[in-house]
């Protein structure tokens, strides 16, 4: 079958690996063109790992800020222990099961799911679970450094054997599996784990009825956390940031009350917030007391981190939803001077809502069978074959060329 692999491993790949950090920003291609360790091509149908493991063909499968993070070499180093290459990318994903194993009871073939790709204690086989996994933090297992049943791997794409989603099969313990009903198209069925990342991180630090509360960011996620404050019922006003004309209109179709693409603009609104006021240092920009109550950033870049950091207000909130690497250069002084709480978060688990402990995956679906005005299906804006897989990591790259912001492939 195909799939696009990322084949890294030192010292092999440590050509493309210096030439990719070091002139990546200025030839993007080094990361996924000619002489790079991305390439489409054939693997080995997977096998089931045990009886309680599924084999699903993908339909649709999205290209998301992880893959983006590994192909460019973006991803901190502190996280090589709990990934194993070479491997087929992709964790994202919409698809038809079409064998279960002999000790699967709640699938069955022909039937229509989505994946949560992260790997639990019980997909791992572990016998006593994690206190994550027992908790239903799964994306939080401690055992994902481990050889068990499967490679050392935190979710699929990222594990060594088992084929990510940018193929034409893969394999999944039936946990991960989450039937579809007839509602949910493909479209929205190939967004619902970003959607659940977003889902989740508002859940982590909900805003307070009132809040003013900022956005950071023009990819996918970002959208998540707009989309996921509406669906919520969340009160509170969203201001977005981005860098493009069309990443601002999308943001308003999603529900954000204001959105910028204009710095001078952005700052302008920060001052209109309650008891709000600008000053200049001795040397660099320019620092607030007051501004928002709670700043979602979505990026996790030295610059964003910045801005969320110094558009908060005292005693507020900054949840670090984008995956963050080393940041080398990065002014502290605010979390003390303003006594900031900074929330991480990566994936989803168990939520506590209205009284419920459920996963994040239930209360989406509960939620989205409610009715929504939000044109999720719209965030989907360009479509490709495996085989164009370098004109789709492109389209990520050249987001104001393609006017991009989630790009699948159809498998």
């Amino acid at each position: 079958m195909k799939g696009v692999v990322f084949d890294f491993a030192l010292p092999r790949s440590a050509l493309p690996y210096l030439a990719t950090k070091a002139l990546g920003n200025y030839v993007p291609s080094l990361g996924y063109g000619p002489g790079s360790v991305l390439r489409l091509r054939e693997v080995s149908e997977p096998s089931l790992p045990g009886p309680r493991w599924i084999k699903v063909k993908p339909v649709l499968s999205g290209v998301c800020g992880t893959d983006m993070g590994a192909i460019f070499f973006k991803t901190s180093p502190a996280l090589t222990p709990f990934n194993t290459f070479p491997s087929v990318l992709g964790h994202e994903t919409v698809g038809v099961v079409t064998e279960v194993g002999e000790g699967v009871r709640s699938l069955k073939k022909g039937q229509r799911v989505t994946i949560d790709p992260f790997f639990s204690c019980e997909a791992r086989g572990v016998a006593s679970h994690c206190p994550a996994c027992r908790e239903g933090l799964h994306c939080l297992c401690r055992h994902s450094a481990d050889t068990t049943v499967i490679p050392p791997g935190m979710l699929l794409g990222f594990c060594r054997g088992l084929p990510g989603a940018w193929s034409e099969r893969i394999t999944v313990h039936e946990t991960m599996a989450i039937p579809l009903s007839d509602e949910i198209s493909d479209e929205l069925g190939v967004m619902m784990e970003p959607l659940a990342v977003g889902l989740h991180a508002v859940l982590r630090r909900p805003p307070s009825a009132g809040d003013h509360v900022l956005v950071i960011g023009g990819g996918m996620i970002a959208y998540t956390v707009i989309a996921a404050l509406r669906l919520l019922g969340n009160d509170c006003r969203i201001t977005h940031y981005s860098l493009l004309p069309h990443q601002r209109e999308m943001a308003l179709r999603m529900g954000a009350d204001q959105a910028f693409i204009d710095r001078g603009e952005l700052e302008a609104h920060v001052l209109s917030l309650p008891v709000t006021s600008k000053y200049k240092p001795i040397i660099g920009p320019h620092v607030y007391t007051g501004g928002f109550d709670g700043v979602f950033d979505c990026i996790g870049s030295p610059k964003s981190l910045d801005d969320a950091l110094r558009f908060t207000r005292e005693r507020g909130f900054v949840t670090v939803v984008g995956l963050s690497g080393e940041i080398r250069k990065l002014d502290l002084s605010f979390i003390w001077m303003k006594e900031l709480s900074i929330i991480g978060t990566v994936g989803y688990g168990r939520e506590d809502w209205k009284g419920r402990s459920l996963s994040t995956y239930q209360l989406l679906l509960e939620l989205l069978s409610q009715g929504t005005n939000l044109p999720l299906e719209e965030l989907i804006t360009h479509e490709f074959s495996l085989d164009r897989y370098r004109e789709a990591i492109a389209a990520n790259v050249h987001r104001g060329r393609y006017e991009s912001i989630k790009t699948v492939f159809r498998i």
